[in-house]
């Protein structure tokens, strides 16, 4: 694993849970692993006879050029490179790592608890082996999904990759208007967290939708209808919430490499 920053640290600690996995960290800084986890400098510092099955590339995208070839010489023929750099395509990855296939792997913050949604995609050298790596490097860290079309790395970005900034700036005006109610900080936070996991825990085991869902609590002339009128009557949020996801998607596209 080449670099293991906040994300790379997060997924790591992930992984090892997963048991009989073996991971060699290079990090020029001094990062803080998991129990188990071997860590030098620089590829310098790793046996030359050594081979890993896959090269887990978690630096920032303008260090691939500069990450890449030197570690790619001690992945096996059959291994694969497994790149959690955003805006980096397979094919630049691939290439940097001499031609050996490139899966991508895009996760969200929400990863760090187990919890996150993570796309993938492979080109078209991957082996059904490499595949089968990323699924389990992904479901180690929550939902994985498997997507056709490289785009769709960016969309999937844009949508669950950004989506907890979306969550938490809803969640930070959220509890500025629960304190404008005369509520403390410390318990306002507390109402906004524990009504926002109580709403998705229940969504999660009922199958209807989240229109259903806010009608089942939402008479007519009652206290909910006026407030999601009050928040919504106009679209407004509808389109405040296409229009993030449309510009954190351009921006996606605006990094490709």
């Amino acid at each position: 694993m080449v670099g293991c920053g906040n994300m790379g640290g997060a997924l790591l600690s992930r992984w090892i849970k997963l048991g009989g996995v073996g991971v060699t960290v290079v990090d020029p800084g001094e990062p803080k692993l998991p129990v188990g986890v071997k860590w030098v400098k620089s590829v310098d510092d790793l046996d030359p006879s050594e081979r890993f099955d896959a090269l887990i590339l978690a630096v920032k995208p303008q260090l691939i050029d500069v990450a890449i070839p030197p570690a790619a010489k001690f992945v096996r023929d059959s291994g694969c490179v497994v790149s959690i750099a955003a805006g980096a395509s397979a094919a630049k990855v691939s290439a940097a790592a001499g031609g050996v296939s490139a899966l991508r792997l895009m996760p969200n913050m929400p990863a760090r608890v187990g919890r996150g949604v993570s796309g993938l995609y492979a080109d078209d050298t991957a082996t059904k082996d490499h595949r089968e790596l990323g699924t389990i490097l992904g479901e180690a860290v929550g939902e994985a999904i498997w997507l056709d079309d490289e785009d769709q790395i960016d969309r999937i970005t844009a949508a669950a990759g950004s989506g907890p900034g979306y969550v938490f700036e809803f969640a930070r005006t959220y509890q500025k208007a629960v304190e404008a109610q005369g509520f403390g900080p410390k318990d306002a936070r507390r109402l906004v967290i524990e009504t926002m996991a109580g709403c998705m825990a229940l969504a999660l085991e009922d199958e209807a939708g989240f229109e259903d869902l806010r009608n089942s609590i939402m008479s007519k002339g009652g206290t909910t209808a006026a407030g999601v009128n009050a928040l919504n009557h106009d679209g407004v949020l509808d389109e405040r919430l296409n229009a993030a996801l449309t510009a954190a998607y351009t921006r996606a596209v605006e990094l490709r490499d």
